[in-house]
């Protein structure tokens, strides 16, 4: 079989691609396990094993444009990784997927979108305000998200301290722990909103599904879960990213993740495909 260093469906040059899959590499606040780092090269080893066709959705993937940008260039501080994410997913005329590294590069990754709802599926609440002295962590996320003005709502949740949960209360997070998630209850909570940028933490799979992640948690969703929440707001995506993979050994993890950036992709390109 052959295997290459960019995703297999990449089918098409940046300036006339529909969705642009780039990586972000970077783990330097990881508190438990390290290595999202190596993330983005294994999801794309990763897609080699599977089909372009999405049996789902009943779409083929060759069909749309897909351009493999490559990884940003992580040298240097955070802020300066914002920036360089920024300036690049600026010029980019397409459905923009990013590949991290640890959750801090979601904040990276959506900065450039406005009037829009952050929707994160996350087995943490990620709301302390600072963790081992930083600002940017990967425990901070989702609180530097919404200080930049956007509303957010958290899918899965299971762990997290009572002052991240006061705190989420008191401004107005909608989130469902992940013992009452249903398809149903997501859905009613981002009813609201036109314009949805998703961001996929892989620790909200249960460790039975995604065992190679950084702060695995127990107890935590199926990957159907999100599957058929993609295919119910599919339309309203306007941008996507995927994180915190420790690329583990029997490839499970990384696996997934290229399976539902595949997915992810068949469910709008089949929804504009069938208007």
């Amino acid at each position: 079989m052959h295997i290459d260093s960019y995703f297999s469906i990449s089918n098409s040059d940046l300036d006339d691609a529909e969705y642009v899959i780039f990586g972000i590499p970077y783990d330097a606040t990881q508190s438990f396990k390290p290595g999202s780092r190596f993330a983005p090269n294994a999801v794309r080893e990763a897609s080699w094993n599977l089909e372009s066709y999405s049996t789902y959705f009943d779409f083929d993937l060759s069909l749309v444009k897909t351009c493999d940008a490559g990884n940003v260039n992580c040298d240097g501080s955070f802020e300066d990784i914002v920036k360089k994410v920024g300036k690049f997913t600026a010029k980019i005329d397409a459905f923009p997927i990013a590949v991290g590294g640890e959750h801090t590069v979601s904040f990276a990754a959506s900065q450039n979108f406005d009037n829009v709802c952050y929707v994160v599926f996350d087995a943490h609440f990620d709301l302390r305000d600072e963790f081992d002295g930083i600002k940017y962590n990967h425990a901070c996320t989702i609180r530097r998200v919404l200080e930049s003005g956007r509303d957010v709502v958290i899918l899965g949740v299971r762990s997290g301290t009572r002052e991240e949960k006061d705190f989420a209360r008191d401004k107005g997070i909608k989130w469902l722990y992940s013992w009452e998630y249903t398809v149903e209850e997501a859905l009613n909570l981002v009813k609201s909103y036109e314009r949805i940028y998703l961001s996929l933490d892989m620790d909200v799979f249960d460790p039975s599904f995604a065992p190679g992640v950084s702060t695995p948690e127990p107890l935590g969703l199926n990957p159907f879960d999100f599957l058929h929440f993609v295919e119910k707001i599919a339309g309203r995506l306007v941008g996507f990213d995927i994180c915190e993979i420790v690329p583990d050994p029997c490839k499970i993890t990384q696996t997934l993740a290229a399976k539902l950036i595949f997915e992810v992709i068949a469910a709008r390109a089949a929804r504009e495909k069938n208007k």
